[in-house]
């Protein structure tokens, strides 16, 4: 922002932490951090899964009974917070980063707080394959992690199977799984572990997608044209995400929606990163991922600060936290908030004593912890419209200040 107040799309919010109406000294919650812890060329048949993969899915008791291809549902939600969330999608806006395969569906959805809207089907047929396909396509090609699956709601009709599937820009071709055991005529959620479980559509055996791999369109195949059946299929709360064997499972559990995701790996900053910060990806401290938000001193001269731009606007959730990745140096002090359209004023939460000089994930509760910074009480309620994130921070001494900041997630913790 070139002042202290930034501008959006649908509404202005405060760069500093004080209210726009007055300056006001924050009194608000402190919190000491202890113990810390649009489609691509592709090639020709690579976009339907050969036949083999329509074969039974075998029991799950065995590994060696496993068949590439296929596999039954066992996992409907996960336990825990993702090391990774490298694509997400809760249809609640249309962002430049997602590409809808079907139209909004705004009557047959999920119902709980902050949930308005889902994804029905986008062809039937699809070509000569499948009665119905729906899907996305993130873009520019988000980078997948280690243990990479696949996470939804889905409404289906027709049948209890579906093929999904998903491409990679680097090894140009799809990897598919087809999941037997589906619930029909009612909402429900599914995880799948491509890893594992998933198949090449050329036919190259036991090949999974490796960490930094950059995907591409996930579409979701039903039935086929001339079966007779009447397929339908909705999905919501699209979450790719990826596990790392080598870490300790997150504390956190699973996330009931991802709002808002920021990873900074792929594509240009002014369409797909908007916001104050700068995107490095040499010279980054160990433990770094492919690229990173760096701080940018504020037009004061009092500390640096990251704004993350969130445009569209996106409505907050029953329970809104934010999980993300820092690296602190020159600095004792960091404070974190959100600007609240509905109420027109930022909610914040101040940090002490962040440890520095090593990359720390921290999860903050908004919902709970954040205070107003015109020092008034008012629910961070679902519904709430939000357009600015900020992390701000000042140094102590002679020693500069140094942000960086990555795998930027505001969900709802809600269950």
């Amino acid at each position: 922002m070139a002042m202290a107040i930034a501008f959006s799309a649908t509404g202005c919010s405060s760069a500093e932490p004080q209210s726009g109406s007055a300056a006001k000294t924050l009194v608000g919650t402190e919190i000491a951090l202890v113990g810390q812890g649009a489609g691509n060329l592709k090639t020709v048949g690579a976009d339907s899964p050969p036949d083999s993969a329509r074969s039974a899915a075998k029991s799950p008791s065995s590994s060696a009974l496993r068949q590439r291809g296929s596999a039954p549902v066992e996992v409907s939600r996960p336990k825990n917070f993702p090391h990774r969330i490298w694509a997400a999608c809760d249809f609640e806006s249309r962002t430049p980063d997602y590409a809808w395969f079907g139209p909004a569906e705004t009557n047959n959805l999920p119902r709980y707080p902050g949930n308005a809207t889902a994804l029905g089907v986008g062809e039937r047929p699809y070509q000569n394959f499948s009665a119905i396909m729906t899907g996305i396509n993130p873009v520019p090609g988000p980078r997948m992690g280690k243990v990479n699956h696949l996470y939804l709601r889905y409404y289906l009709t027709g049948g209890a199977e579906a093929t999904f599937q998903h491409f990679s820009l680097t090894s140009n071709d799809n990897n598919h799984i087809r999941m037997s055991g589906l619930t029909e005529g009612k909402w429900a959620e599914v995880t799948m572990n491509f890893a594992r479980d998933a198949q090449r559509n050329d036919g190259t055996p036991g090949v999974p997608f490796k960490a930094g791999e950059r995907m591409d369109d996930l579409k979701i195949f039903v039935g086929k044209p001339s079966d007779g059946k009447h397929h339908d299929l909705v999905i919501d709360d699209v979450i790719f995400f990826a596990t790392d064997p080598e870490l300790l499972p997150e504390p956190e559990p699973f996330p009931n929606r991802v709002i808002l995701l920021a990873a900074f790996d792929t594509g240009p900053k002014e369409k797909y990163w908007p916001g104050e910060f700068e995107i490095v990806e040499k010279d980054l401290p160990a433990d770094s991922y492919w690229r990173v938000a760096r701080a940018v001193p504020r037009k004061d001269g009092i500390g640096k600060l990251i704004r993350l731009q969130i445009d569209p606007v996106r409505a907050v959730g029953a329970h809104t936290k934010l999980r993300f990745r820092y690296y602190l140096t020159g600095s004792r002090r960091m404070t974190v908030q959100i600007f609240d359209l509905t109420d027109m004023d930022n909610r914040h939460i101040h940090l002490r004593d962040p440890k520095p000089g090593q990359w720390q994930t921290l999860y903050l509760d908004f919902t709970n912890d954040a205070r107003r910074n015109d020092g008034s009480d008012t629910p961070f309620a679902a519904g709430h419209k939000v357009d600015d994130l900020f992390f701000f921070v000042q140094p102590d001494g002679a020693e500069p200040e140094e942000l960086l900041i990555d795998e930027v997630v505001l969900f709802d913790a809600s269950q």
